[in-house]
């Protein structure tokens, strides 16, 4: 699905004074520009990726469209970059030490020669999010931009539900965030994260089985514990027909209400980018 919105106000030459977002995944390449003076978002694109996107060719891509896009070839005020990956580990935040993010990062995951290691704090729970990005893909914003915050998914997944779904409230919620072949599961309550893990998708079907498995494990209820989901996934879709019928308050994120909006955002499903808007929650 490619996006092209546009709000009236945007000028191109004025994008030193705006900021920028961008989120890369093996399915598609997206990026929303922010006006600073008025909190609102005015720019929305979104590059779909068609058939199998191996990192080699990822890497290709996302040189090319930076090469080719007019509105990534401008500079911009500031610069947020988030890679979608379920290659990441979450650490509590007295562990944590800085010289040791190779270490944290190989308790569940293989580092590869060319991935670069980044980490993340979480400002709304004490922990850190350690994550890899690929050495060339960094590369590639870093040439364009040069002064770059870099992020994973499941950063702005986290910050924005504790901000959103959680607060003083001492009810339980389950976020799901769909990236095609992979699906990052949250819960929390109140100022408390309870579990953020990532689980493997072939098909519909697992998606609905790992939601319901989190669910008997956490021991939730599936008539009040709501279940808000995120990403890659249609409003009319089968499989959230499916879980609407095993998890009664079942809905799709809504807008941070931290930003303004262009109405040329109405025309696209506000879910399916709430990642990359909210990660100006982050900074």
């Amino acid at each position: 699905m490619d996006v092209v919105l546009i709000d009236e106000t945007f000028d191109i030459n004025q994008t030193g004074n705006y900021s920028i977002s961008i989120q890369a995944g093996l399915n598609g390449y997206a990026f929303s520009v922010l006006d600073p003076l008025r909190n609102k978002y005015i720019l929305l694109k979104h590059i779909a990726f068609d058939g199998e996107m191996t990192p080699s060719l990822l890497e290709e891509k996302i040189a090319s469209i930076h090469d080719s896009d007019e509105f990534l070839s401008r500079e911009y005020k500031s610069v947020l970059f988030s890679f979608q990956s379920p290659r990441y580990t979450l650490l509590p935040g007295p562990l944590f030490q800085k010289d040791n993010l190779r270490t944290y990062f190989e308790f569940n995951h293989y580092l590869e020669d060319l991935d670069e290691i980044h980490y993340n704090r979480l400002k709304g729970t004490d922990a850190y999010n350690v994550f890899v990005i690929p050495a060339e893909i960094s590369g590639i914003v870093h040439r364009s931009y040069g002064n770059v915050k870099y992020f994973h998914q499941a950063t702005p997944l986290i910050e924005n539900g504790l901000i959103s779904h959680g607060g003083k409230s001492s009810r339980k919620t389950v976020l799901a965030a769909i990236y095609g072949k992979y699906a990052d599961i949250v819960v929390i309550q109140g100022e408390k994260l309870l579990l953020c893990n990532t689980f493997p998708l072939k098909s519909d079907a697992d998606l609905v089985y790992f939601i319901l498995y989190v669910y008997e494990q956490l021991k939730l209820d599936g008539l009040e514990t709501p279940l808000v989901i995120s990403g890659e996934i249609k409003k009319n879709s089968d499989v959230y027909g499916m879980l609407r019928s095993y998890i009664r308050n079942t809905s799709f994120e809504k807008r941070n209400d931290h930003f303004i909006y262009s109405y040329t955002f109405n025309d696209v499903d506000y879910h399916w980018f709430v990642n990359l808007f909210n990660l100006r929650l982050c900074v």
